[in-house]
């Protein structure tokens, strides 16, 4: 087992490369590096756990190097935003009450949680969160959003590739990849053909119909 060992002022600092992990502390992008040999806390989720973190902005030093123990790397949380609206038609105006389930990464907006039901929909945003942090698309990493544009995938068995990631919505843009046009999926054949032959379409991260695996 190892012994604790921390950084003192005139320790010098092997180079690491650090991981490509999006994490913020105290609402600042922080980098997460591997110390060998340094280890802060024995025990718990990174067992001897050698891991540190420092501003983005800045070179790692004995003075910014604070020890990492956070669960993730990323922090997901669930918001739930009640409000009251007015609805007018015509001359007629009336005052409704709505709310919203919203899924946040970093603190800020990533999806809205489509659900019936306050309770229902904070067990949809907690097992939707589990799936995010399983995603093909790591959505751990550092400006992943960019990362995941030309990924080459199949949609409904037919080969298209990311153009776009929708900010906000956890939703990709895609278009197809060889192909003049996507195919009408047969449940919409009886629909007209329109609704189905735009140039790209929009779709959730999680929709079942994306294999984001395509050589």
């Amino acid at each position: 087992m190892a012994d604790i060992r921390l950084i003192e002022k005139n320790t010098v600092l092997p180079k690491s490369h650090p991981y490509d992990w999006d994490v913020y502390i105290n609402d600042k992008p922080y980098y997460v590096v591997r110390i060998k040999g340094y280890v802060h806390t024995i025990g718990g989720k990174y067992g001897e756990n050698d891991l540190w973190a420092y501003p983005r902005d800045e070179e790692p030093t004995y003075e910014n190097l604070i020890e990492f123990n956070c669960d993730n790397p990323v922090s997901w949380g669930i918001e739930y935003r009640p409000r009251n609206y007015a609805r007018c038609k015509w001359d007629e105006c009336e005052s409704f009450s709505g709310s919203t389930i919203m899924i946040t990464r970093n603190g800020k907006d990533f999806c809205d949680v489509q659900a019936r039901g306050i309770n229902y929909g904070i067990d949809k945003a907690r097992v939707m969160i589990v799936q995010f942090q399983e995603h093909a698309i790591d959505l751990n990493s550092i400006d992943f959003d960019k990362k995941v544009i030309g990924r080459k995938v199949w949609w409904r068995s037919e080969p298209a590739v990311v153009t776009r990631y929708v900010d906000g919505q956890a939703c990709v843009i895609l278009e197809p990849d060889g192909i003049d046009h996507f195919t009408v999926p047969a449940e919409f054949a009886e629909e007209e053909p329109e609704y189905y032959c735009e140039e790209d379409v929009k779709a959730d991260i999680l929709d079942k119909h994306i294999w984001w695996f395509r050589d």
